[in-house]
């Protein structure tokens, strides 16, 4: 099962108010063969495994695993938090 967290946490990196700069994140994942593509996903800061639901909600089309996950009935969404906000 590919993990994603169920909700974006308060502190997400992709909240509107966030200070950080999205595009320089990305960018480090960015596939460079192919534009608007990803190599990998973003893990949550909560978690040790689960995705990001803020890069979900955004990205989940554009990288290979979250394609695959959800074509084939994977994708399983979890409440997992090594971090209390």
């Amino acid at each position: 099962m590919f993990q994603v967290q169920s909700k974006q946490c308060t502190t997400c990196i992709y909240r509107k108010a966030s200070p950080l700069d999205i595009k320089a994140l990305e960018a480090q994942i960015a596939d460079p063969h192919f534009d608007g593509f990803f190599t990998s996903f973003r893990i949550c800061h909560h978690s040790d495994v689960a995705c990001c639901r803020g890069f979900w909600n955004r990205h989940k089309n554009d990288f290979q695993t979250g394609q695959l996950a959800q074509r084939l009935g994977l994708v399983e969404f979890v409440n997992h938090d090594t971090l209390k906000e």
